[in-house]
């Protein structure tokens, strides 16, 4: 029998991540394993119930929502023997999406019973001292998250592709220096995001080579185009399709310090704080459930 511990926010009588938690709560029982639910309102009530039931020593701690949701819980997870597992309700779900979690309720919960537990790196962000599961964009995709994350729940990951065309008008390269571990780059760019999974931004394939268990951080420089550009690159960001281009740049480094315009770094959707950041590399810190291959 494993020990579950069940991360969701407050039931409702929508389908909210309350209900689905509650939903896999259901399941993993009827699976006869032993399960705590966790339910809270807040992401400092969250940040607790997290900490306490690692401090108890569950097997899994399930993380059920969006991938906010999931950074909170790995972030409790650290430097711990307890596993991270996933259940997709949130916007975006690129966490889940990146590493092959099914995004239906069911499903997820049979890769929590049937899966495998497989190390996985994370981003360390100072100085905010966080660490993030997936992305942490710096750019003109900063920007789009912050807009997104302002616009009805109901739009799930359509949200980001709505929140691009404002941004897009408003297009204007910005002046960045990147130290990549011992190198300096300094570029004008519309795009500047650091990867430890391959999508972002609600479905976008925007490091399609990223492993988060080589060690390393994928960053991603997109060079000025003009706005017409900007939107078919970002349609091909989904596929993946943007790699060629001319505009775009990869780069890969342990340690990425990011600093020049007035902006706020978002980690997996949600802010970190303003510019200057810098993103380490911490090697196999959690433990994470995905399917068996």
């Amino acid at each position: 029998m494993t020990r579950y511990a069940v991360l969701h926010g407050p039931r409702s009588g929508r389908r909210g991540a309350g209900a689905v938690g509650a939903e896999v709560v259901q399941q993993l029982r009827a699976a006869g394993q032993q399960v705590t639910e966790l339910e809270t309102a807040t992401r400092e009530g969250a940040q607790d119930v997290c900490r306490r039931a690692v401090e108890e020593g569950v097997d899994t701690l399930v993380a059920v929502g969006g991938d906010g949701v999931v950074q909170i819980a790995a972030n409790a997870l650290v430097g711990s023997e307890t596993a991270l597992g996933i259940v997709p309700a949130g916007t975006g779900n690129d966490n889940a999406r990146s590493v092959h979690i099914p995004l239906k309720t069911a499903s997820a919960v049979q890769t929590l019973l049937t899966g495998v537990r497989r190390p996985i790196d994370l981003i360390h962000v100072a100085p905010m001292e966080q660490h993030v599961v997936g992305s942490v964009p710096c750019g003109l995709d900063a920007l789009i998250a912050s807009r997104a994350a302002t616009l009805p729940r109901w739009l799930g990951a359509q949200s980001y592709t709505v929140a691009t065309l404002p941004e897009i008008i408003k297009l204007r390269p910005m002046d960045y220096r990147l130290e990549l571990d011992d190198r300096v780059v300094e570029t004008k760019a519309l795009v500047v995001a650091v990867c430890n999974m391959p999508i972002y931004g609600g479905g976008m394939r925007i490091a399609p080579d990223a492993d988060p268990q080589d060690g390393l951080l994928d960053v991603i420089i997109i060079e000025p185009v003009g706005a017409a550009s900007a939107v078919r690159l970002l349609r091909g960001v989904f596929s993946g399709k943007h790699s060629n281009h001319p505009a775009v740049r990869f780069e890969r480094a342990r340690r990425v310090s990011v600093s020049g315009p007035a902006l706020v770094a978002h980690g997996d959707g949600d802010p970190l704080g303003p510019l200057p950041v810098t993103c380490t590399v911490a090697p196999g810190a959690i433990d994470l459930v995905v399917p068996t291959r």
